[in-house]
């Protein structure tokens, strides 16, 4: 990746991270201490080895097991391109999807559904992806509470276009295929969820499960 590119990447994720955290411990304040376990680290491509043998992929992804968000850097310069831009908010949106992913981890929503899924194995792609779209509603309830970007609407209207291109099936129609744990909902299903966190700022307005259909 280019010097500056790296540069710019780092920043806007920097960026991201930081108000995600601060945001989360003044939504969370009891959980604050457990909020602030999370690591980040960047590496080239997520492997294997970074997350006990469970993942391999680009990233970003987080790893319950060690509390750590992985940005993989190519995976990123190629959306950043992608995105144009959007690029800026295309990737401080996946920084609030994997913290979302964080503060299901410290809520014990990683041990409950691993242990749903192992008793009714055939409902797993329908658990997964709504554990994936409470992550996003959860982001959402972080935009709404950032001093940052809570009152951008141009934010606002960038991460929509963001999340209209980023669907399983918008993957699908680029002939991309979608292995269980990437399982992400459609672009209207992450649309909407966002929104519902968003709009509400209350992150018990994210029960993806308790929802009929997500």
């Amino acid at each position: 990746m280019p010097a500056g590119l790296r540069l710019r990447l780092r920043a806007i994720v920097s960026r991201a991270w930081d108000d995600s955290i601060a945001t989360w411990k003044r939504l969370l304040v009891v959980r604050a201490p457990d909020i602030e376990s999370v690591h980040l680290r960047f590496v080239a491509r997520l492997g294997p080895a970074n997350c006990y043998g469970l993942y391999a992929g680009e990233g970003p992804a987080y790893c319950s097991g060690n509390e750590t968000v992985f940005v993989g850097t190519d995976a990123a310069r190629r959306l950043m391109t992608k995105f144009g831009p959007q690029a800026e908010t295309a990737i401080t949106f996946l920084i609030g999807h994997e913290m979302g992913h964080h503060i299901q981890n410290i809520n014990g929503r990683f041990q409950l559904l691993n242990h749903i899924i192992a008793r009714a194995p055939d409902l797993r792609a329908d658990l997964v992806r709504r554990f994936e779209l409470q992550a996003d509603c959860y982001a959402g309830v972080w935009i709404h509470g950032s001093e940052a970007w809570a009152r951008s609407q141009r934010f606002r209207s960038q991460l929509l276009k963001v999340l209209g291109s980023i669907g399983d099936e918008q993957l699908l129609a680029r002939g991309l295929s979608l292995p269980a744990r990437a399982v992400h909902g459609t672009s209207q299903q992450r649309t909407r969820w966002f929104a519902r966190g968003a709009d509400s700022g209350d992150w018990r307005a994210c029960d993806t499960f308790s929802a009929a259909s997500p």
